[in-house]
């Protein structure tokens, strides 16, 4: 029994020398190896984030230029823009940057979109060789809108042509917009650059009759065109484009002078060419070119002889051109209707009627396209019953209507729509007289 107590003692001895001896060659093995706290900690690569100004979302290797990095630049001619010193901007320009950018010499703009194809320093100077950005390699996502007022503005030379010019949000620096604002205050002065301002007629429309002697209708009125535009982005593209054209404070009288029985539609086929030049979205590569064209027209039925101021109205009207049209009308009357003679009974609508549309464009590539051809007007009527009492009802109605049609986008991608004549009426005014 001892010599089995002493074989077991022996064993166990020798197997804890063993693991004792595994457990120190692996201490040792650690110890000579560097302390991992010690190593340098491996760099991840994050991506980098898509920048975000206003409600744009640009790609990641967008660079918008600061004022310091645009005062740098010494030459921009055919593609290679030289830098004649570093800056921190330039640091971060390599082959596929997108840089954007504002440069004003004199009364000179001239914006920078270009993608880099090559990269070269010398001493401290910095060289790029450039090519035109497509729009899906600058623009990820987001909304460019807003209402375009001509009142006070004047077009700019902008890249070698006169063009109205509107900021962007983000990518024009202060100072850059106030050189902008100044020159434009400078051409509005000039006053002989094509201004797109306040539109004013004043027709009358005169009917012989053989029998009877002369009739004759006067419209007269104005009114300020606006445009409300909004252009929508998606993962890189265009995803939708509308505009409101807008007849803002409108100014509409009419005159009546009948004599004898009439029926008579003034043709409205004479428009009246507004000149309106491109309107640049700051340094984006948008541009909206707008057309428009209008004139006053008129319809009348009479019998019998009347003579009266019709209508004397203001207000606006709007034409919202898109996949979900809508028209508006907001007229109200300025004074009351006027009658000196009624011995008959009259209908004479009188108003603007206007054709436009409003095209987008990237760089030289259209994209979009929305056009209106519409009628805001006023339709007066004056009913008269002589038996059994003589007594009569003048109202006026606003009203207005719309074709229309739409289209965004570039093929495969595009996206077209025609909206067929509507139309909406509101009652301004209704009275009964006796006379």
């Amino acid at each position: 029994m001892k010599m089995k107590s002493n074989h077991f003692k022996i064993g166990r001895k020798f197997h804890f020398t063993f693991l004792l001896s595994i457990f120190c060659l692996f201490i040792l093995t650690s110890c000579s190896q560097d302390d991992p706290a010690d190593l340098p900690a491996e760099k991840t690569t994050e991506p980098a984030p898509m920048k975000t100004l206003g409600n744009l979302t640009l790609q990641k290797n967008v660079i918008i230029l600061n004022d310091e990095s645009v005062n740098a630049i010494s030459t921009h001619n055919n593609g290679e823009i030289t830098f004649s010193r570093m800056t921190p901007q330039t640091d971060s320009i390599s082959i596929g940057t997108v840089i954007v950018g504002t440069k004003i010499e004199g009364d000179q703009v001239n914006t920078i979109l270009s993608k880099v194809s090559a990269v070269s320093k010398l001493d401290n100077q910095f060289k790029v060789q450039t090519s035109s950005a497509k729009l899906e390699e600058f623009i990820y996502s987001g909304t460019l809108s807003g209402v375009y007022d001509p009142s006070g503005k004047a077009p700019v030379n902008i890249d070698g042509r006169m063009v109205n010019y509107i900021p962007v949000e983000g990518m024009v620096s202060e100072q850059i917009n106030q050189r902008i604002h100044s020159i434009e205050a400078k051409n509005l002065q000039n006053q002989k650059l094509i201004t797109f301002n306040r539109y004013n007629f004043n027709k009358t429309f005169s009917f012989p009759l053989s029998s009877a002697g002369t009739s004759s209708v006067n419209v007269k009125g104005g009114f300020t065109p606006k445009i409300d535009y909004n252009i929508t982005f998606s993962w890189g593209h265009l995803s939708n484009f509308y505009v409101n054209l807008i007849m803002d404070d409108i100014k509409l009288q009419s005159s009546a002078s009948i004599v004898g029985s009439l029926g008579y539609t003034a043709s409205t086929t004479d428009y009246l060419n507004i000149p309106i030049v491109p309107i640049v979205l700051g340094p984006t590569g948008l541009i909206l070119s707008p057309t428009l064209s209008a004139g006053p027209f008129l319809g009348v039925q009479a019998t019998g002889k009347v003579q009266a101021q019709l209508l004397d109205l203001e207000g606006n009207a709007n034409f919202l051109v898109s996949k979900n049209p809508e028209i508006n009308i907001n007229l109200q009357k300025k004074s009351e209707p006027a009658i000196t003679v009624a011995e008959g009974n009259l209908s004479a609508e009188g108003g603007l009627e206007a054709k436009g549309a409003v095209g987008l464009m990237f760089l030289t590539i259209p994209i979009a396209n929305s056009g209106v051809k519409g009628r805001a007007s006023a339709l007066s009527s004056l009913g008269l019953t002589f038996v059994p009492a003589r007594k009569g009802v003048i109202s006026v109605k606003g009203k207005i209507q719309a074709d229309m049609f739409y289209g965004f986008g570039i093929a495969p991608l595009r996206y077209e729509g025609t909206i067929p004549l509507f139309t909406k009426e509101r009652m301004l005014y209704q009275k009964e007289f006796s006379f």
